[in-house]
């Protein structure tokens, strides 16, 4: 969220959470965190809950681009320790430069973005908490979670050729912008079986059209089934 256009609700809300986490330790809000927790970030962990069961029965990597602070690449993680132990043929993949958005394009992506935007993270921390949760996964041999840093628009087709064993069985478009959407889309999309997921965060969406157009280039609309979760604003997914 980049929090451009917030309301005066919305600015009281931040300001009343930031003055009551001074207040506690950081241990505190792991072990309560729906406390801290706002509405926009329950219903993305509500979202991923019901993407995820729908691809539990096929077999495949689930594939993050745009990690950001990695909240949803280990809910993932999680789901996948807590509801396919076993799955050894599961991998959890999350692409991202983990210093901002690059790959602005102009002409197809908001004008009032900028490369420091999401910056705000830290990708030794997540790696540190998927090698800490690898110590109590079954089957911890098995590398289950990884991360790949770095300009989507680069990674992205590197990666696809040092995996001959790479299956998608979902494929999470979390990057905002057209550049970075549209090589994702063209890249995974042969890997992706029937009955895979293809997931846009902010698809039809005016304040970050640049996913929108990117699905248009790629896929004709008319031949695929978009579909919404009714209690996300701007999710959107289509099954291959």
């Amino acid at each position: 969220m980049t929090k451009r256009r917030l309301t005066p609700a919305e600015i009281e809300y931040n300001e009343t959470r930031t003055n009551v986490l001074k207040r506690v330790d950081s241990s505190y809000v792991a072990d309560a965190p729906f406390v801290f927790s706002n509405r926009i970030a329950v219903t993305a962990a509500l979202s991923r809950m019901e993407l995820f069961k729908k691809v539990l029965d096929v077999p495949g990597a689930i594939v993050e681009c745009g990690v950001y602070k990695g909240n949803s690449l280990m809910l993932y993680m999680h789901l996948s320790m807590i509801l396919e132990p076993y799955a050894i043929n599961r991998s959890i993949i999350g692409f991202d430069t983990f210093e901002g958005f690059t790959s602005i394009d102009k002409n197809e992506d908001p004008s009032d973005i900028n490369e420091n935007m999401f910056s705000d993270t830290d990708e030794s921390l997540i790696q540190d908490m998927i090698n800490a949760n690898d110590l109590v996964r079954p089957v911890n041999r098995i590398p289950r979670c990884e991360l790949v840093k770095g300009d989507i628009v680069k990674t992205v087709p590197e990666f696809v050729k040092t995996r001959p064993d790479l299956v998608v069985a979902m494929l999470i478009l979390d990057t905002d912008l057209y550049a970075p959407t549209k090589v994702a889309l063209e890249t995974f999309l042969p890997y992706m079986p029937k009955g895979a997921i293809v997931v846009l965060d902010e698809v039809a969406y005016r304040n970050f059209p640049g996913e929108t157009s990117a699905l248009r280039e790629v896929f004709d609309l008319n031949k695929i089934e978009l579909k919404r979760l009714p209690f996300d604003s701007s999710v959107g997914y289509f099954h291959i």
